[in-house]
C-alpha cells in the first residue's frame, strides 16, 4: 500500500511539472490564430479553426462563366509558416432574405453553409467540397471582383518554429537579454563557489580562534530574508557610485564628454549581491562534505610536506567535485531565474536587462501573442535544463554526502 501511494504521489508530481512544460512548448510552436482560439490540449488533434480567404487575386480577370479553385491553396498562398490542411466544414455567408415581420422588406442574416450546398456569392452559384475544391458559376460571362469569405476548417495539427525565429532574429531584445543573463550568471556562479571552497576547507581542516562561532554566524546568515537586505545594499552601492563619480571627476576630464556619472546599478553590483546571498549555503554544503573526507589522506599529505594550498588544489578540489557541482546547479538556476534582485540591483538600461525582466516586460510588448511569450519562456528554460542534465550525475551524490557527513 505504501509503495503504491508513493508511486501515485510521484506520478502526480511528474504530471504537475510536465503538463505546463508541454503547454509552453506546444503553444510556442503553433500559429498565432491557433494559440489564440484553442487550448494547447487541442494542438495534437484536429481542431476546428476559422480562416479568411479571397476567391482570387485582384485585377485582370477576364469574363468567365466558371471559376474553379481550392480554399486550402488560397489560404496557404496568403499566409506563411504554417500550412493549413484538413476538412473544410462550412463557410459563413452574409445574405439578405425576405423579412417575414415586415412584408416587402429584407433583412441581413448570417448562416453557416456546409460543404456541398450551393450559396449565392456576387450573383453566382458558389459550392465547395470538404477537400477545399470550389466552383463559382455564373449565368453569363462576367469578371467578378474577389470575395473574402470566412471558412471553418477541421484543421490538422501544424507546428513550426516561426515564433522562435521572430523572437530570436526579428526582435533584438531577447538575444540581448540572453547575453546579459550569461554575463550575470556565469561570474555569479563561479565567484561564490570559489570563495566558498576556500572557506569550507578552512572551517573543516584549519585551526584558528573563533572558528566554530564564525561558522555558526555564516550559517545563520541563510535565514536573513533577501528583501531585508535590499535597502542597505542599495545605500552601499549608491555611496560607492557617488565616491567613484567624484574620483572620476578629479582624475579625468570627464566633464568634457559628460561621462563622469558612475552607475550604482550594474553587472558588477549583481555579481557582488548574488555572491553575498549564495555564500552561506555554499560554505555550509561544502564544509559538511569536505569534513567527511578521510583524515588519513590529508595527514599523509601533510607528512609528505604538502602545504594547505597544495592539499586544497590537488586533493580537496578533485574529491569535492560532486559537492561543487550540486551547488553550482543551485546557484546557476537561482541566478538565471532571479527577477527581484535583478529588478532592484541590476542595470536599468534596456539593452542590459536580464532575461527574467525582459520576459516580464514582454507581457506588455506581445500582449495577447501567446506563441511569442511562450517561445521566450521556453528559450529561458533551455539553458537551465541543459545545465541540470549535464551535471545531474553529481547532484544527488553531492547533496547526500553533504547532509549525512559531519564533523
Amino acid at each position: 500500500m505504501t509503495k503504491t501511494l508513493s508511486h501515485i504521489v510521484l506520478a502526480l508530481i511528474v504530471f504537475i511539472w510536465v503538463v505546463p512544460f508541454v503547454a509552453l512548448v506546444s503553444t510556442s510552436m503553433r500559429s498565432e490564430v491557433a494559440a489564440k482560439t484553442s487550448g494547447f490540449w487541442t494542438s495534437f488533434t484536429p481542431t476546428e479553426l476559422g480562416h479568411r480567404f479571397a476567391t482570387h487575386e485582384r485585377g485582370g480577370t477576364e469574363p468567365i462563366l466558371v471559376m474553379r479553385g481550392n480554399i486550402l491553396e488560397r489560404i496557404n498562398a496568403e499566409t506563411s509558416g504554417y500550412e493549413v490542411s484538413g476538412d473544410v466544414k462550412s463557410i459563413l455567408i452574409k445574405t439578405r432574405i425576405a423579412d417575414p415581420e415586415n412584408p416587402g422588406k429584407t433583412k441581413l442574416v448570417r448562416k453557416l453553409v456546409p460543404a456541398g450546398e450551393t450559396m449565392d456569392v456576387r450573383g453566382g452559384a458558389f459550392v465547395f467540397d470538404t477537400n477545399g475544391d470550389f466552383t463559382w458559376t455564373f449565368d453569363q460571362a462576367t469578371a467578378p471582383k474577389p470575395k473574402n469569405l470566412d471558412v471553418f476548417i477541421d484543421q490538422d495539427p501544424a507546428f513550426g518554429a516561426d515564433a522562435y525565429i521572430e523572437v530570436l532574429f526579428d526582435n533584438k531584445n531577447v538575444p540581448n537579454a540572453l547575453i546579459s543573463s550569461f554575463i550575470v550568471t556565469i561570474p555569479a556562479t563561479i565567484i561564490p563557489i570559489t570563495i566558498a571552497a576556500f572557506a569550507a576547507y578552512a572551517f573543516a581542516w584549519m585551526q584558528f580562534p573563533g572558528r566554530d562561532w564564525l561558522f555558526v554566524i555564516v550559517v545563520s546568515l541563510m535565514v536573513v530574508p533577501t528583501q531585508l537586505a535590499f535597502l542597505p545594499i542599495l545605500q552601499g552601492f549608491s555611496g560607492i557610485a557617488s565616491w567613484a563619480t567624484a574620483l572620476n571627476q578629479w582624475l579625468t576630464d570627464c566633464e568634457l564628454t559628460d561621462s563622469c556619472q558612475v552607475a550604482s546599478k550594474s553587472f558588477a553590483s549583481l555579481w557582488i549581491t548574488h555572491t553575498a546571498f549564495g555564500l552561506p549555503l555554499a560554505i555550509y554544503l561544502l564544509r559538511n562534505y569536505i569534513v567527511g573526507l578521510p583524515k588519513e589522506l590529508l595527514q599523509s599529505a601533510r607528512i609528505d610536506g604538502a602545504s594547505h594550498l597544495q592539499i586544497f588544489t590537488r586533493i580537496i578540489v578533485p574529491l569535492s567535485v560532486p559537492a561543487l557541482a550540486s551547488f553550482s546547479i543551485f546557484q546557476f538556476l537561482w541566478v538565471w531565474n532571479d527577477l527581484i534582485v535583478a529588478l532592484y540591483i541590476g542595470p536599468n538600461n534596456s539593452s542590459d536587462l536580464v532575461f527574467p525582466i525582459r520576459l516580464q516586460k514582454q507581457l506588455g510588448t506581445f500582449k495577447d501573442q501567446l506563441h511569442l511569450l511562450n517561445a521566450s519562456a521556453v528559450i529561458s528554460m533551455i539553458v537551465p535544463v541543459v545545465v541540470f542534465l549535464s551535471m545531474q550525475r553529481y547532484f544527488i551524490r553531492g547533496l547526500l554526502a553533504g547532509s549525512v557527513k559531519g564533523g
